[in-house]
C-alpha cells in the first residue's frame, strides 16, 4: 500500500492573555504544570491519523457512523448497504501491510521542518488498534493482519520510539468509543448514531465491561510503550451526561450517560507517567489540559492553553 494515503494533521500552538470565556480548570500538579509549560514553548507539532481505512482513501472510521453528514458518507462499491459496508471495512485489517513502512524518515522530515512533538493515533473510532493490545484481535499485530510478521509491526511503538530518538515528546492518541466493541455498539441493537447503542443505566454489566476494557488498553499504552508526554482522548460524546452542553450543536444528540471515569484513568495513566498531560477533549474539568479548535485559529488569543488542529 502507499504511505502517502496517511492523513497528516499539523498542530500549532500558541498561550497568550485573552477575556475569551471557557470552562477551563487548570492543573494542580506540579509536574503536570511543569510539562504542559514545556509543550506551550513547543509550538508545533505533529498529529497523524493512520489505519486500514487508508487502502481505500477515505476519512479515518466515520464512513461506519449512521449519522447523515458530509464526513460520514460511504463511497464504493459497498457504499448502498451499511452492513455490506461495514463487513467490507473490517475486513481491510486482512489486506494491510504497508511494508514500506519507515517511521525514522517520518522523524526526520518532521524535525527538518521545525516539529517538535508528535500524537499518534493508537485506536480510533473504529476499534482497528495500531499497538499491540492484548484486549482485542481487531489489530495490526494479529496473524490476521499480514503485516503483523514485519519486525515493524507493533506500529505505534516504532512510531514512538523513531521520534523520541529525534527528541520529540510523544503522545499517544485514543479513541474513547469503540465501534468495534461488543461492549460500545452492542450487536443486539443496530447503532443509530454515534453514541453507545443501548442505554448504560439498564445494562449496567455491558458498561462496566467497556470502561475496564478501555481502561486496560490506556494501561498497556502507558506501561509498554516509553516514556509518554501526553494522553490525547478523542470521542467527547463519551462523557458524564452531566457535563453535556445543548448550546453545542454536536452535543444535543447525546441522550445517555457515557461516564468512562477519567478518574480512574488518568489516576492510573499519571502513576505510570508522573506529569502526564492528559486532553479528554471537548469535556471541560480537571482532565482537559488543553483545548483543541479544530480547523480554525481562535480569533482572539487564549488565556489557557490550546492546541488548533490544521490539515
Amino acid at each position: 500500500m502507499k504511505l502517502n494515503s496517511l492523513l497528516f494533521t499539523v498542530f500549532t500552538l500558541l498561550c497568550t492573555s485573552s477575556t475569551a470565556q471557557h470552562k477551563y480548570t487548570a492543573p494542580t500538579d506540579p509536574l503536570v504544570i511543569e510539562k504542559l509549560g514545556q509543550w506551550q514553548d513547543l509550538k508545533f507539532g505533529l498529529f497523524m491519523h493512520w489505519g486500514t481505512y487508508s487502502q481505500w482513501g477515505v476519512v479515518e472510521s466515520w464512513s461506519l457512523c449512521p449519522e447523515d453528514e458530509g464526513w460520514t458518507q460511504r463511497r464504493g462499491q459497498y457504499a448502498g448497504n451499511y452492513y455490506e459496508y461495514v463487513q467490507a471495512y473490517e475486513k481491510l485489517q486482512t489486506t494491510f501491510n504497508p511494508t514500506k513502512f519507515d517511521p525514522a524518515k517520518w522523524a526526520a522530515a518532521a524535525k527538518k521542518a521545525g516539529m517538535k512533538y508528535v500524537v499518534f493515533t493508537t485506536k480510533h473510532h473504529d476499534g482497528f488498534n495500531m499497538f499491540d493490545t492484548k484486549q482485542s484481535d481487531y489489530k495490526i499485530t494479529d496473524p490476521k493482519t499480514p503485516f503483523s510478521s514485519n519486525p515493524k509491526a507493533n506500529v505505534a511503538k516504532e512510531v514512538f520510539d523513531a521520534f523520541r530518538k529525534e527528541s520529540f515528546l510523544t503522545g499517544a492518541y485514543f479513541s474513547k468509543p469503540d465501534w468495534h466493541s461488543k461492549d460500545y455498539w452492542w450487536p443486539y441493537f443496530p447503532p443509530k448514531d454515534r453514541n453507545v447503542n443501548y442505554e448504560p443505566v439498564k445494562y449496567p454489566e455491558r458498561w462496566t465491561a467497556f470502561k475496564d476494557f478501555t481502561y486496560k488498553q490506556i494501561e498497556e499504552l502507558m506501561t509498554g510503550y516509553g516514556k509518554m508526554d501526553i494522553l490525547w482522548l478523542d470521542g467527547g460524546w463519551v462523557r458524564p451526561l452531566s457535563t453535556v452542553d445543548t448550546s453545542i450543536s454536536w452535543q444535543k444528540g447525546i441522550k445517555t450517560d457515557q461516564d468512562i471515569d477519567m478518574k480512574r484513568i488518568a489516576g492510573m495513566a499519571r502513576s505510570h507517567q508522573p506529569g502526564l498531560i492528559v486532553v479528554d477533549r471537548s469535556v471541560p474539568g480537571e482532565f482537559e489540559n488543553y483545548t483543541t479548535p479544530e480547523q480554525e485559529v481562535p480569533h482572539e488569543p487564549l488565556s489557557y492553553p490550546w492546541e488548533t488542529c490544521m490539515t
